[in-house]
């Protein structure tokens, strides 16, 4: 089993950090990092696609993206985003500025790769958090930005110290944001269970002995989803691993998982993973004759 490495013996050091208005260019889509990534919204709004989600940007926003994952970044063209980037190595630091590539097959060097660890505090920092409640952890990220710029004695030493600091305070913060709620978890679990019932919401609110206003928002608290995105995502899930591990029929399969037609769960299908089911089918019989045929040999 692998062991997993705690937040404090990360020794985080600055690669690149700017300041960076995105303007819709080939270099903000279709990315990989080469090494853990902070990027802070300053102004405007627009989303950010990643790990096959797609997550709001506005004022506030902190973003975090570990290595090697792709994503793509949109602006809305009458509030472009304006942004403090920074890109770190937090175990071995390389002597690089590289921090981007964009084609796996093409332009990936391995060399400029950072060492990654498992550590279930940066896991669970992958994604965004809402930083506008913090105003002092704002200043401190701009703080490093801008004095990573500067020619002045000791700056990495200051600047790693910061840093270091600044990204504990920030783990603590998301740690105790997001503390589960054991009622919440309860629907969550029912979710998991019955992903094809129509969602009883008065049933819910009973069991948790909430108003409807104080449901939502600890649900969004706790998720970063509304119970019916957390519902459909579940679904979705299901409904992939289901083509993927059984050969059991699309149609049966979209019954089963409450959809009112196998044309409309084909369609919400394909908008969440990019693929329609009958193709994932189709790659799984290919994986699954290939895989055969390496065992008789």
């Amino acid at each position: 089993m692998t062991e997993l490495t705690s937040i404090v013996s990360i020794q985080p050091s600055i690669r690149a950090a700017h300041y960076h208005a995105y303007s819709g260019r080939v270099k903000e889509k279709n990315r990989f990092g080469y090494c853990f990534a902070f990027h802070f919204i300053y102004k405007g709004t627009g989303t950010v696609q990643m790990n096959g989600r797609s997550y709001p940007l506005k004022k506030g926003t902190l973003v975090f993206i570990p290595p090697g994952l792709k994503h793509t970044f949109h602006m809305n063209e009458s509030q472009p985003i304006s942004s403090y980037d920074m890109y770190c190595d937090f175990f071995t630091k390389k002597n690089t500025i590289q921090h981007l590539y964009f084609d796996p097959q093409l332009d990936f060097e391995p060399g400029l790769l950072t060492e990654s660890k498992p550590c279930s505090e940066l896991e669970q920092l992958t994604g965004i958090t809402q930083l506008s409640r913090y105003p002092e952890l704002i200043q401190t990220f701009i703080q490093i930005v801008r004095m990573n710029r500067l020619d002045i004695q000791y700056k990495a030493e200051i600047v790693n110290s910061l840093l270091y600091s600044w990204i504990l305070q920030l783990v603590n913060l998301n740690l105790s944001d997001n503390i589960p709620d054991y009622r919440i978890q309860k629907i969550i679990d029912l979710m998991e269970q019955y992903p094809g019932m129509n969602p009883p919401y008065e049933q819910w609110l009973d069991m948790c002995q909430l108003k409807k206003s104080q449901f939502y928002s600890m649900f969004k608290k706790m998720t970063g989803l509304t119970p019916k995105e957390c519902f459909f995502r579940i679904k979705m899930q299901r409904a992939y691993a289901t083509i993927h591990e059984s050969k059991r029929s699309i149609t049966s399969i979209a019954e089963d998982l409450g959809f009112s037609s196998v044309h409309y769960f084909s369609l919400q299908f394909s908008k969440y993973f990019g693929l329609p089911p009958s193709e994932l089918r189709k790659q799984t019989k290919v994986a699954s004759v290939s895989y055969s045929i390496k065992d008789e040999h």
